[in-house]
């Protein structure tokens, strides 16, 4: 009996240190495993040319860190969304179940975020939008709203006009989760300051024709704004509203990323004096930007717009947090890691609720012409905005 419990010790013995000599090189090969970076953006359907630019954002981040961060190698693996919610679920959950991704950006639209965010929120898989996210993906812990949620975004559109002395608006809004997220917020914003919206108008992401629509205008109201969810639907809106409208005032939302300088070119007189929201200004004289600018220029040969800065912003909070965490990936560590970090970015501060919505300033901007340039001209900032919700 002696014996059988002696020779039972020399194995236990021996048998813990054959783990103590295989735990520290476990340690280092999962030190030395690339952190992947996955990318949820759209190359095909509706909305197939927002793809790219997204993701020269990201790249644009990546390069200058030289893939690496913490000691790690960063993978990036983008995937297409193709303009599909249900496409959207079967590539996110192939980042997450075969290639091992604990950190996605994107996508980009709300019914797609919505529906993917309680599988994600299981696997605890920190995740982003890409241009805002409605409210309610503030119960999933692991979203990271970027550069805030729909309504926060446009709630200031609805401040300015309430602010020139506009009593009545009408909106027009594309019909998904997240065009009436943004309509929402200009609605929140107007009334709260003692407008009225008096009319609504819902149309079909990738509309052709908003004739039928905009030929049924109230006629009894100060203003109106509006929200297309591409560059391809705008340069189709706005010469319909100034045929069917007139010179009702318009207000824009995502002004600036929906309508750079080459789309606004194509657009000429039916842009030229148009006010609207805009999250990121390309000629503020900011060292950040001017750099930002200066980089973009060099690499892509084009000046960025803003969803370029978008996704190169959320890329650049989660670097700084994989940082700050020497290259932690994994959702506990990292995502409180992000909240505590501010930044100096491209589009100005950044900074996060407790809820994981990132506070930005909001520029209401003005489309001009200028010595041969089409540009934004910011007429008026509002500092660290928030949802009214996420106090």
């Amino acid at each position: 009996m002696r014996r059988i419990v002696i020779a039972s010790l020399a194995v236990v013995v021996a048998l813990g240190l054959t783990l103590s000599l295989w735990a520290p090189q476990a340690t280092v090969a999962k030190k030395k495993d690339p952190i992947k970076i996955g990318a949820v953006l759209n190359f095909t359907g509706a909305i197939a040319f927002i793809g790219p630019i997204f993701k020269r954002g990201i790249v644009q981040a990546l390069e200058e860190v030289k893939y690496t961060v913490g000691g790690r190698k960063i993978v990036l693996i983008v995937e297409d969304a193709a303009s599909s919610p249900a496409k959207c679920i079967e590539k996110v959950k192939k980042l997450v179940l075969r290639d091992g991704v604990k950190i996605i950006i994107g996508p980009l639209m709300g019914d797609a975020q919505l529906a993917i965010a309680p599988f994600l929120k299981r696997r605890k898989v920190l995740i982003t939008t890409l241009y805002c996210g409605d409210f309610e993906l503030t119960k999933y812990p692991n979203w990271l709203i970027y550069p805030t949620t729909l309504v926060g975004l446009t709630a200031p559109v609805g401040w300015y006009a309430a602010d020139q002395g506009w009593k009545r608006m009408l909106t027009i809004g594309s019909d998904y989760a997240g065009g009436r997220g943004f309509i929402k917020g200009i609605k929140i914003g107007f009334e709260s300051k003692g407008g009225k919206v008096i009319q609504q108008m819902w149309t079909p992401v990738g509309t052709k024709d908003y004739g039928p629509a905009l030929s049924n205008v109230k006629k009894n109201a100060d203003c109106a704004a509006y929200f297309v969810p591409s560059p391809t639907e705008v340069l189709r809106f706005l010469p319909q509203y100034r045929q069917f409208v007139g010179k009702l005032p318009l207000l824009a939302t995502t002004a600036a990323a929906d309508m750079p300088e080459a789309i606004m070119k194509q657009l000429k007189k039916n842009v030229l004096g148009l006010v609207g929201q805009a999250l990121y200004i390309n000629t503020r004289q900011d060292p950040v930007n001017m750099a930002f600018v200066k980089a973009m220029k060099k690499r892509w040969g084009k000046v960025p717009g803003g969803l370029e800065n978008n996704s190169y912003c959320i890329t650049k909070a989660i670097l700084a947090g994989l940082k700050a965490t020497g290259g932690d990936e994994s959702f506990d560590k990292l995502k409180p890691a992000i909240l505590k970090i501010k930044l100096q970015t491209p589009q100005g501060p950044l900074s996060w609720s407790k809820r994981g919505v990132a506070i930005t300033d909001c520029y209401i901007a003005r489309a001009t012409f200028k010595d041969g340039r089409w540009f934004w001209d910011p007429i008026k900032i509002y500092k660290a905005v928030m949802d009214p919700r996420d106090k």
